[in-house]
C-alpha cells in the first residue's frame, strides 16, 4: 500500500525531529523502510491521555507534539504481551514508529513511542536492548538500578545500558516519551519482579 505524499512527508517530519533530539539522525530514516498499513490498534484506551500529553510540551519537544498531533489518528498503541495481567496496564502503552513491527518497518532499530498515564507506575523492568528514552511531554520520576527516583524533563534524555533495571512514575501529568533501539530487537521486557503479573 501506498500512502499520501502529505502523510508521509508527516511521518519524515517526526521521525527526523526525534532522530534529532536523540542525536541518532544517521539511522531514523525511512531510505530502508516500507510502510506496514496493517498494524492492529490497541483495543483499550490508554491513548486517551496522549492529547493531555500533547498538550504539555515545552521548548525543543513543541514541534514533535505537533507533529504527532497530525499523526495521532492513525497510531496504533500496544502493550507488552509479558506484562499481562500486571496493575499498570491500564495506563501504558507504546506505540512503534519505525521498527520490526512499527508503522515504518526496519528490521534494524526500534523507534516509538511510550505513553504513561497520570498516577501510574512502570514497575522495574529490564530488557538485553540498550535504550535511550527522550522525554517528549509531561513529568515524570525515573529510578535506574535501584538508585533514588530522578525528575525528568520534556528535552531530558535517559540513557538504559542493556538489562539496566529502570522504573518510571508518573504523578498528576501523563508521560510522553520517545524510545530508541538498536540491537536485540526481538527480545522484549520483562519485569523484575514476576509477582506483579497476576
Amino acid at each position: 500500500m501506498t500512502i499520501r505524499a502529505d502523510r508521509e512527508s508527516d511521518w519524515r517530519d517526526l521521525l527526523d525531529r526525534l532522530a534529532n533530539l536523540m542525536s541518532a539522525t544517521e539511522v531514523c530514516r525511512l531510505h530502508d523502510a516500507r510502510f506496514d498499513p496493517g498494524i492492529a490498534p490497541l483495543k483499550q484506551t490508554v491513548s486517551r491521555h496522549l492529547p493531555i500529553a500533547l498538550s504539555l510540551a515545552s521548548g525543543d519537544t513543541t514541534p514533535i507534539c505537533r507533529a504527532l498531533n497530525t499523526l495521532m489518528p492513525v497510531l496504533h498503541w500496544r502493550q507488552n504481551s509479558s506484562y499481562a495481567g500486571a496493575d499498570f496496564l491500564h495506563g501504558y502503552a507504546y506505540c512503534e514508529l519505525l521498527g520490526p513491527h512499527g508503522h515504518w518497518v526496519n528490521p534494524e532499530l526500534a523507534l516509538g513511542m511510550l505513553l504513561l498515564g497520570p498516577n501510574v507506575t512502570y514497575p522495574e523492568h529490564v530488557h538485553p536492548a540498550a535504550e535511550i528514552y527522550a522525554v517528549i511531554a509531561g513529568h515524570a520520576q525515573w529510578r535506574q538500578s535501584g538508585r533514588a527516583w530522578s525528575t525528568r524533563n520534556p528535552g531530558d534524555l535517559v540513557r538504559h545500558a542493556s538489562l539496566e533495571p529502570h522504573a518510571m512514575r508518573t504523578s498528576a501529568e501523563p508521560l510522553l516519551a520517545a524510545y530508541l533501539w538498536q540491537d536485540h530487537l526481538h527480545e522484549g521486557a520483562r519485569l523484575v519482579d514476576e509477582r506483579l503479573i497476576t
